[in-house]
This record gives structure tokens, C-alpha cells and sequence, in this order.
């Protein structure tokens, strides 16, 4: 089960319900995430189908997004994956106090333990979040998809080979093979070829992709600059 942290959340948007729920240590210490929920109403008894929604870089959880499924007839969760609250303004939203690592894609944090790194604490936060989805009696387990765009399309991608209870996946402009071809090649040449090696071997989505057994979706361009067509 995961731990649905009852503090009060000061943070509201219109149709949708603001949570926390517990994530994984970071350093230590105990994490908590954040995520606008919805559902459509139903009659009781209802089992829905649902949605989890995974944010691209400098974004965070949108309640838009949720009320786009919720108007489809989903439930849907979007929760932030940086330790932030949808308070602020784009690429700048406020970090709380019991946030995880911040984004994107924790390059700068690849000396750290694994299970400080972002790209850890972003998977769990999703993972953990369709668990939360699990344990609501209006959603049906057996229906639940998985889709994230940028980062989060990336994030899709791991994900998929982690947590094979989804249904389906479906990454919007993301991919792996980031070290092959990317918007992060000069990144990688600064980081050197040790820490650029660790990286891939811990983060890059073709070492998880291979034990996605869910059906996929893969919504890329032809020209996106951050995931090139030959990666993808």
C-alpha cells in the first residue's frame, strides 16, 4: 500500500482533489509527493478506467491534464516529480520542505547513491502513485494506462519496464539510447566518460525498456530536439 499523507494541502484547482502521498527516503530522509487527483462522477459501485499523468521538464502536476481524462470518463492522477507544488510559475514552482531530489534528469547528482538521484525518486513517485490509484474503490486495476510527455515521456519509458501492472503505455516525446543521440551529448562530454557510463547504466530507458511486456504508444516527432528520431 502507500501511505496517502492526510496534512492539509493549501494548493486548489477547480474539479480536481489536491493530495500528498508518501515516496521513497531521499538522504535519509522520509519524502512526500504531491498530485492533483479526479474522477468523474459515477454511480456508486462504478468501476472506472484511470490514467497516470507523468509531467515534462519544468512542468509539474497539472490539473488541467487531469480534468482532460476526468472529462473523458478517467480517473486520473498528475503528481510532480521535482519535490514541488503547482505554485509558482513555469520552471520555477515552489519547492516543499519534504520534496525529493529536484529535475531534470539529476546529471548533476550522479556521483550520489542511486536511491538519491532523480531519475530514482521520479520512477518511484509514478510507481507508487498508480499503487495509490490501486487502493481507490471507484478505479479499476485492471485499467490503468501511463502517459508522459518530455521527461516525462523518459520517465514512461522506465516505468514501463518496472512496473508491468499498466495496461499500456504511452511516451510522448521521449525516448532512450540518450548517450547515442540527444539534447544531453555536451552534458554527457562534461561529465566525463565514467560518470557519463554510470549514468546510462543506471537511468538510460533501454536498460528497463526490454521488460515492458504492455502494449506501447510511442507519439514522437520527426525533428524533436531533445529526442532525435534515431534514438527513438
Amino acid at each position: 500500500g502507500v501511505e496517502l499523507v492526510l496534512d492539509p494541502v493549501d494548493v486548489e484547482a477547480e474539479g480536481v482533489r489536491a493530495l500528498f502521498y508518501a515516496g521513497m527516503p531521499h538522504q535519509g530522509k522520509p519524502t512526500r509527493v504531491f498530485a492533483w487527483y479526479g474522477a468523474p462522477d459515477t454511480p456508486p459501485g462504478t468501476k472506472l478506467p484511470a490514467m497516470v499523468l507523468v509531467h515534462g521538464g519544468g512542468g509539474t502536476a497539472f490539473a488541467e491534464w487531469v480534468r482532460l481524462w476526468t472529462g473523458r470518463g478517467y480517473a486520473a492522477l498528475a503528481m510532480d516529480t521535482c519535490g514541488c507544488v503547482p505554485r509558482g510559475e513555469y520552471g520555477k514552482w515552489e519547492r516543499h520542505p519534504d520534496g525529493g531530489p529536484a529535475g531534470w534528469g539529476g546529471f548533476d547528482q550522479a556521483d550520489q547513491p542511486p536511491g538519491d538521484q532523480w531519475p530514482y525518486h521520479a520512477v518511484s513517485a509514478v510507481v507508487l502513485g498508480h499503487s495509490l490509484l490501486h487502493s481507490f474503490p471507484e478505479v479499476d486495476p485492471e485499467r490503468i494506462g501511463l502517459t508522459g510527455i518530455s521527461w516525462g515521456g523518459y520517465l514512461t519509458c522506465i516505468t514501463a519496464g518496472v512496473d508491468r501492472r499498466f495496461v499500456f503505455a504511452a511516451p510522448v516525446y521521449g525516448c532512450g539510447f540518450l548517450g547515442e543521440n540527444s539534447a544531453w551529448l555536451d552534458t554527457f562530454t562534461g561529465m566525463g566518460p565514467e560518470k557519463t557510463a554510470r549514468w546510462l547504466e543506471l537511468w538510460d530507458p533501454p536498460v528497463y525498456l526490454k521488460n515492458a511486456a504492455m502494449p506501447m504508444l510511442w507519439v514522437n516527432g520527426t525533428n524533436d530536439f531533445a529526442y532525435p528520431m534515431d534514438s527513438w
